[in-house]
């Protein structure tokens, strides 16, 4: 989908190149709600919502960027009027950071940037492991990417 975003819209093509980097391990995953609801039938008739849960080596300026490829298809899949597949699941982003993934999995030999301070400084591996390199990675999406 986001590789999608970046073909319909030309100041998204740029970024094609790091969403090819990022590859599934680099995104985000979703929880349901459902599990927490329990045995509570009446709340088990509305949708249910899916938390996004975060990669815990993963900036958290990466995330904001990202959704706004997320924002895009669904808005030209909208205005294109695309019968074919399903719409994207409604994703909340929680108020806290309790939704973060303890997955180990990690991208490496992306921009420094893209790693969350903290959690670089926790590895004793970075330079042979994980391997950023140095270029500071702009997170910043040119001012008419909406028109």
């Amino acid at each position: 989908m986001r590789l999608a975003a970046c073909d319909l819209h030309p100041s998204l093509k740029p970024h094609e190149l790091l969403i090819r980097q990022l590859g599934p391990d680099g995104m985000s995953s979703d929880e349901s709600d459902y599990g927490e609801l329990g045995a509570n039938p009446p709340a088990r008739l509305r949708a249910p919502r899916y938390y996004v849960v975060s990669p815990q080596w993963r900036h958290p300026d990466l995330a904001n960027f990202l959704e706004v490829f997320d924002m895009v298809y669904c808005i030209r899949r909208r205005v294109g009027n695309s019968l074919r597949g399903s719409y994207p699941r409604i994703r909340q982003y929680p108020t806290t950071s309790a939704r973060i993934s303890t997955s180990r999995k990690f991208v490496p030999h992306l921009s420094i940037s893209a790693y969350k301070p903290d959690w670089i400084a926790s590895r004793v591996d970075v330079a042979f492991v994980v391997c950023p390199t140095q270029e500071v990675y702009s997170f910043e999406h040119a001012a008419n990417v909406f028109e």
